[in-house]
Parts: structure tokens; sequence; C-alpha cells
């Protein structure tokens, strides 16, 4: 994988939702066992909870990407982007009840190149 992973700094890579799906992974349904549970005894409470892929764009050497609820945002490409690569964001947002940022993986050509924390995780 590139240098500009940034494992070195607590963030993994987030999965590629778009082939392996939501449910790839026991912990998924363990997650979603337990807020089932929370879910009963926090009826008055909406929480947010995001993961899945976006397509990005290329401006200039920027990715840019839309999340919902949490917006536009870019970053400077660490590795030169090929003419018509395909570019897109995976992300996972972070917090218990209220979400307080995300890790997002960028992907070109189906190939992870870097990871990002935005906020707090």
């Amino acid at each position: 994988m590139s240098e500009y992973y940034s494992e070195a700094s607590g963030a993994s890579e987030v999965p590629d939702f778009t082939s392996a799906g939501f449910t790839a992974s026991s912990e998924v349904s363990a997650q979603a066992d337990t807020f089932n549970a929370a879910l009963t005894t926090l009826q008055d409470v909406e929480a947010l909870a995001i993961s899945g892929c976006v397509t990005a764009s290329v401006s200039g050497r920027n990715i840019c990407f839309t999340i919902p609820i949490f917006g536009r945002y870019c970053f400077p490409s660490p590795v030169p982007i090929p003419v018509n690569a395909s570019v897109k964001a995976c992300f996972q947002t972070c917090g218990s009840i209220i979400p307080t940022g995300f890790k997002v993986t960028i992907y070109i050509n189906g190939r992870a190149v870097f990871t990002k924390v935005v906020g707090r995780c």
C-alpha cells in the first residue's frame, strides 16, 4: 500500500462497502444487536451512524466528495491521479450517540491510497 496510508496515526482502512457490503463481518451483526437493544431504552434519542461509499471528483490535485450530514470535503491528493481514473471515498462515522467525526479511505481505480480522520474518532 502507499506510503500515504495513515495507519501510524491510528486510523485503520475503511472497508470498501461497494464490494464487501454492509454485513461482511460478524462485528457488524453484533453492533446491530447492541443497537437494537439500546434503541428500546432510548426511544427519544435519535442517533446517526453512517457508512458507505460515494463517488469522488478530482479538481486539480484535490479529491472532493460529499458525505451526508457532514457536507463537502476536499483533500490534496498525496499521489498523482491518472486521467479518467475511478475515484471513490468510503467512510464510517465515529461517536457514540452523536457523530463526532468520520474516517474516510480514498480509492483510486479500486485501490486504497490513503485514509484520513476528520473530527474526533
